[in-house]
């Protein structure tokens, strides 16, 4: 058979295996090709949130707050430390409640006492305040700072998710222009850099400063945050409640129905954090409660109600070590030298005993503290009508702008 002959022969058969399979083919639901581009749009920000709750699902949060902490600083600073729990109180409000981790980075100027501090990311809150607390304004005096490095070393050296999914934010607070200085610290290509990582960078200029604004418009503009001035203090202001004064101090006795475990230093350090939470003004312990109880109820929804109410609000143990009273059966296995003080020279049925005692009256007084966050909660939503020109507002108005696109709503 020759070569045109053959490509007939082929044609033939090709097209009587079509017009045999033709009836298996019809019967076949059509497939839509109109708007092939719909299968891969990003759901509507309603129906992402319908479907992460009927999934289950938690969205992600990361939060970076690079801030200015020279001398001029020192009114937001003490503010931030105030209101970083009800900060994240009010991020933990979205629906489906969001996993938030936060991290910090503060910078100054060259020949300060440091140019830049940071602190990773973490979900622990009690150890990002922990972490403010270190934060003091001083310094400066001279406009420019060096605001590069610190939007660089937040963009460039925090463990931020890989994740396009998680929702990732960046708040720079400060009151004078970013200075130019020849190193790799530049500010507009760290905020190219941000933009390339997915990370909004949202700008809250303290004062009036026009260069600052300049620079911070810039920055917002290029990734998709937001700008806002506010005074240079912050204009963050204590709410009081009804309910502050028993929730500081259900928040003070909780922190000592713990029982630590490990290496005297150890145990030293998470008594010291313990000691930290329990000192809290009244309104940041309340803030302090109301977070705890949303986050880690969020964590395991399939717990219900009742049991989220008795979720524990005592800092968490770090360093390795291990809080008898939320798990008592790790007692078994503590070796003496590890005991906390309060067990060592007790036989072990005292010593059960003991861990026994202290876990029930945690457990009153967690389904206490629930009750009181529950009707703070509802008295503020009655009573407080938010001010706009405040740092927490600028903050949450941040947060609020993105969230949607993430299928979380407020």
């Amino acid at each position: 058979m020759d070569l045109k002959s053959l490509s007939r022969a082929v044609l033939s058969a090709a097209l009587a295996t079509t017009l045999v399979s033709a009836p298996a083919l019809a019967e076949a639901p059509p497939v839509k090709t109109t708007k092939p581009i719909e299968a891969t749009k990003p759901a509507a920000p309603q129906a992402q949130v319908a479907q992460n709750q009927a999934q289950g699902a938690r969205p992600e949060i990361e939060v970076v707050f690079v801030l200015d902490t020279t001398g001029s600083m020192g009114g937001l600073l003490e503010g931030a430390k105030r209101k970083i729990y009800s900060i994240a109180s009010r991020i933990a409000q979205g629906r489906p409640t969001p996993h938030l981790k936060v991290g910090l980075v503060a910078y100054r100027d060259v020949g300060d006492d440091y140019v830049t501090k940071r602190f990773e990311l973490s979900d622990d809150l009690d150890t990002v305040f922990a972490n403010l607390r270190r934060f003091e304004a001083g310094g400066g005096g001279d406009a420019p700072e060096h605001v590069g490095r610190g939007l660089g070393e937040a963009v460039s050296k925090l463990s931020w998710s890989q994740n396009r999914e998680v929702m990732k934010v960046i708040f720079l607070v400060g009151d004078a222009p970013p200075a130019e200085r020849n190193d790799d610290w530049n500010f507009k290509h760290w905020a190219k850099r941000a933009k390339e990582k997915h990370i909004v960078v949202n700008t809250v200029r303290c004062g009036s400063d026009g260069e600052t604004e300049v620079a911070w418009r810039h920055v917002a503009k290029l990734t998709d945050g937001t700008f806002d001035s506010i005074d240079q203090s912050g204009g963050m202001v204590a709410v009081a409640t009804p309910f502050d004064v028993e929730l500081a101090k259900v928040n003070s006795e909780l922190a000592s129905k713990t029982l630590y475990t490990g290496r005297a230093e150890v145990q030293a350090e998470n008594r010291a954090r313990a000691d930290a939470m329990a000192g809290l003004a009244p309104e940041a312990a309340a803030e302090r409660i109301s977070y705890m109880k949303k986050t880690r109820a969020a964590a395991k929804p399939s717990a219900g109600a009742a049991s989220a109410a008795m979720e524990s609000s005592a800092p968490e143990a770090v360093g390795g070590a291990v809080d008898l009273v939320a798990a008592p059966a790790a007692l078994a296995s503590v070796k003496g030298e590890e005991l906390p003080a309060e067990l060592k020279g007790l036989s072990k049925e005292a010593q059960a005993a003991k861990v026994k005692q202290l876990a029930e009256e945690k457990k009153v007084l967690e389904a206490k503290a629930a009750k009181l966050a529950a009707d703070r909660d509802t008295w503020l939503t009655k009573n407080v009508s938010e001010k706009e020109d405040t740092f927490d507002a600028n903050v949450m108005k941040g947060v609020k702008a993105q969230a949607a696109k993430h299928g979380i709503a407020y």
